[in-house]
């Protein structure tokens, strides 16, 4: 959405005196971008959610066990589901199932990786896949009446990790998604939830007893000293219709979130002070503008207390698969 001003003609004279990243389009132009809506830019992450969702019919008294093309494979056992009061289900139900790896698709669903820890701060995870479930009769969700299983190839997030845990999502009144590590026993599994990193088949192998949103993470470790930082944004963005998240260099796995946004000085930041010092990242911008999404990204070396601006001029306008491919093509 820009409008021309130059001929091509000064285009070119111009990319012949000033550096090639500033000549993407040949032409200079005037952003055109409207005032965002907090409804539309909710609608675009259910939309982003919507296109990756998977869905199966099937009978509640034979179960079902699915591959996805990504290699996931799910069970459901005979007879297992149960509806709200606690009657076994039989008949067709449907079943709905959301996969991602991917930081680009975790942006653009608003599905980040931010994990509490035992001081109730949420610190930033590295995950081995997250994935949700929901089954369905009628209009009716349905829960699970023993376990169910899940087994995500490792070669997806880069191959086994054996400080993998398994981890619950949380999804609050404004939309917003944490993670909660699901409590083990001693023997470091559990009858109503676990997961086993198996090396032979290659696979993080999950079985738990609840549907919803489902997370194979460890906190991320780095022994730098952390900082807080502020990310300040033109004034008619806030946290109902933008979002700030942050994709660490050199880790594919990880993307993190800044929760706060102070509506004096129009920045957004976090409470807890968890970026490492000196870490290189991007800082990437989201939000809406007449039904389309509106992003902007900067790659930043991270200092002590340090501000990085997003102005006007630094917006543009893409589709969700773009932006998705643009993400996943960082370092």
């Amino acid at each position: 959405m820009k409008t021309k001003l130059n001929s091509t003609l000064l285009a070119l004279l111009a990319c012949a005196t000033i550096t090639f990243s500033s000549c993407k389009n040949e032409t200079e132009s005037v952003s055109l971008i409207a005032n965002p809506s907090a409804v539309g830019f909710a609608d675009l992450r259910k939309n982003a959610l919507t296109d990756i969702t998977l869905t199966k019919t099937f009978k509640a008294e034979d179960g079902i066990t699915f591959e996805t093309d990504k290699g996931t494979e799910v069970r459901i056992s005979p007879n297992c589901l149960r509806d709200n009061n606690g009657n076994v289900v039989t008949g067709d139900v449907n079943l709905s199932f959301v996969e991602m790896y991917d930081r680009g698709n975790m942006t653009a669903t608003n599905k980040p990786l931010m994990g509490k820890n035992s001081a109730g701060d949420l610190l930033p995870l590295v995950t081995g896949g997250q994935f949700n479930i929901e089954v369905t009769k009628g209009n009716q969700k349905l829960r699970s009446g023993c376990p169910f299983f899940v087994d995500i190839p490792a070669a997806l997030t880069g191959g086994i990790d054996q400080d993998m845990k398994l981890w619950r999502g949380n999804i609050d009144e404004d939309g917003e998604l944490t993670w909660d590590e699901v409590i083990r026993d001693a023997a470091g599994q559990g009858k109503e939830a676990g997961i086993n990193a198996n090396t032979e088949s290659a696979t993080y192998h999950v079985w738990a007893s609840e549907f919803g949103w489902t997370n194979v993470d460890r906190f991320y470790n780095d022994s730098r000293p952390k900082t807080q930082i502020k990310v300040t944004v033109p004034a008619q963005y806030n946290m109902s219709n933008a979002a700030v998240y942050l994709s660490y260099e050199g880790e594919r796995n990880v993307l993190a979130r800044l929760d706060t946004y102070d509506s004096v000085e129009k920045f957004f930041s976090e409470h807890y002070g968890y970026i490492p010092v000196g870490l290189n990242l991007h800082v990437i911008f989201t939000s809406e503008s007449n039904g389309s999404l509106v992003y902007a990204i900067k790659k930043a070396t991270i200092v002590a207390d340090g501000v990085i601006n997003f102005s006007e001029s630094d917006l543009d306008i893409t589709s969700k698969s773009n932006l998705a491919n643009i993400i996943n093509n960082l370092n």
